[in-house]
């Protein structure tokens, strides 16, 4: 019956976002590099010197689900756009969901906490995603928000996959004596989900690699406190050392690749970072202070709590490690973003999807201590349906929209009806047996040029060939014709909606 509740619950989260990801905030292709990573793929394995040396799994992951969208999907919906978009929600639902039963799964083996309690917790989890940045009355994130349709595999996916690996990881006292226990089939799957883990983004495998750091020095102070030797010490920490040895080495790869090339600085270090901090603080005050500071109040209750049950029973409990391994996770994560986005670029450090690492690990620190406080005391479970629902209510509350995950911010609806628009001339022109067509697209930048490519975002001059790479890919088009971008502004004025007028929003109370 528990197993059952469990499957249910889980059924549940993937249908929720589902729904979510194609309803209320939905997926859908609209700039250039959409179109560009949902139709071209790479090479499946790291490649020095190019653009993105190591960002092997959304490359690979992208044009797979665009290839599932044209072949398997738009034959039966007769949607292109409404095809691709699905897939990709469903495919981003299904790692949001694999990532919340690793959580469940954490609390179940490794804190021994009951089922009942553990889905309560990992409710929570979920719901703390969405409160973490949630204001009343005015267009909020989330943390599942991604700039824009290829961002959402470049960022929230990676970060997903990671931690979903790290949760799996958690669950084991002993995680040398689990793997000579797995199966040959087991441990092709471990090296399989490990490989495009640590090659999927630079920024997110520091998931992988500070956990497996502070999980090597745990093991190590433990097994020297023990006594045992270094070949022992050798295999028990063989797994941590090999991820970070990896971890490393894609650091160097992307270091020396063409994007870090280009990324020529024209100030000094101090006052990179000195940028990047100040972008730091707008991804701060983004954040629903009065949750955080909760969250914060909390982490700090448990570690003074625990701390001192440590010392008077001489035993470090195991809720004390894991928040101290989440606390020590959280700071060096994001450290090293705030490094990496002074060489990248020091507006990073103010979007919500590139901080993932350090949403993830602070919702996980403020979560675990909430299993904790529901699985100590008896008066706060009989709360727990009361306190779920009202926060549900607050995290659910759509009087304003959430922030789109589109460049521009444009209604789903504008953003299907213009890709259709733009695409329909492209298929009715190579219908006719045309070899070039020059289609009208918005204007979005009155000093667009066509001399400079990347100009008119998101509907650049560059964008024609690359919407041109996916319609042939999917077989949209018969051959890889010529597109030119024209931009029009009556384009603008067909699609675009006009928020000149907006009305305020009314409150109820």
């Amino acid at each position: 019956m528990r197993e059952k509740s469990v499957r249910i619950t889980h059924i549940i989260i993937f249908v929720f976002f589902l729904i979510y990801f194609t309803q209320i905030s939905p997926l859908l292709p609209f700039d250039g590099d959409d179109w560009f990573f949902n139709g071209s793929m790479r090479v499946p394995f790291p490649l020095w010197g190019v653009w993105n040396p190591t960002r092997v799994f959304p490359e690979v992951l992208s044009p797979v689900c665009g290839y599932i969208a044209a072949f398997c999907v738009y034959p039966f919906t007769h949607d292109y756009v409404g095809a691709v978009g699905f897939v990709r929600s469903f495919v981003v639902s299904g790692f949001i969901t694999v990532f919340f039963f690793f959580f469940f799964n954490l609390l179940k083996k490794r804190f021994k906490i009951s089922t009942r309690i553990s889905i309560a917790a990992e409710l929570f989890f979920i719901l703390s995603f969405f409160l973490i940045f949630k204001h009343l009355n005015q267009a909020s994130y989330t943390g599942f928000w991604s700039n824009d349709f290829d961002s959402i595999f470049f960022y929230l996916v990676p970060g997903l996959l990671n931690a979903s690996v790290v949760f799996w990881m958690a669950q084991y006292r002993n995680l040398y004596v689990e793997l000579k226990k797995m199966t040959i089939t087991q441990k092709g799957l471990l090296i399989l989900v490990l490989y495009f883990a640590l090659f999927s983004n630079t920024q997110f495998n520091i998931i992988l690699a500070t956990y497996s750091f502070f999980r090597l020095v745990e093991t190590l102070v433990k097994e020297l406190k023990e006594g045992k030797n270094f070949p022992l010490l050798l295999k028990s920490t063989s797994l941590y050392l090999i991820i970070l040895v990896i971890w490393l080495l894609t650091v160097i790869f992307d270091m020396h690749g063409a994007r870090a090339r280009s990324l020529a600085q024209q100030q000094t270090l101090g006052v990179l970072f000195n940028n990047t901090i100040n972008h730091f603080k707008i991804f701060l005050n983004y954040q629903n202070s009065k949750f955080v500071l909760l969250g914060i109040i909390l982490v700090v209750i448990l570690l003074i709590y625990q701390s001192i049950n440590s010392v008077v029973n001489k035993k470090v409990d195991v809720f004390l490690v894991a928040l101290l391994n989440g606390i020590g996770c959280l700071a060096l994560s994001t450290i090293y973003l705030l490094l990496a986005y002074t060489k990248a670029g020091s507006e990073y450090a103010s979007r919500v999807d590139a901080m993932w690492p350090t949403i993830f690990f602070f919702l996980y620190s403020v979560s675990i201590c909430v299993a904790w406080l529901i699985n100590q005391n008896k008066l706060i479970k009989e709360f727990v349906p009361l306190v779920l629902t009202l926060l549900a209510l607050l995290a659910f509350n759509f009087n304003y929209q959430p922030i789109a995950s589109t460049v521009g911010g444009y209604d789903a609806k504008t953003v299907k009806a213009v890709d259709n628009y733009i695409i329909n001339q492209v298929i009715r022109a190579n219908k006719d047996g045309k070899s070039r067509v020059v289609v009208k697209v918005p204007i979005n930048d009155r000093n667009c040029s066509p001399k400079v490519g990347t100009s008119n975002w998101p509907h650049s001059y560059d964008m024609a060939k690359e919407l041109q790479n996916t319609l042939y890919a999917h077989h949209l088009i018969r051959t890889r014709m010529k597109i030119v971008f024209k931009p029009d502004i009556s384009v603008n004025q067909k699609f675009y909606e006009n928020k000149k007028n907006e009305q305020p929003f009314t409150p109820l109370e």
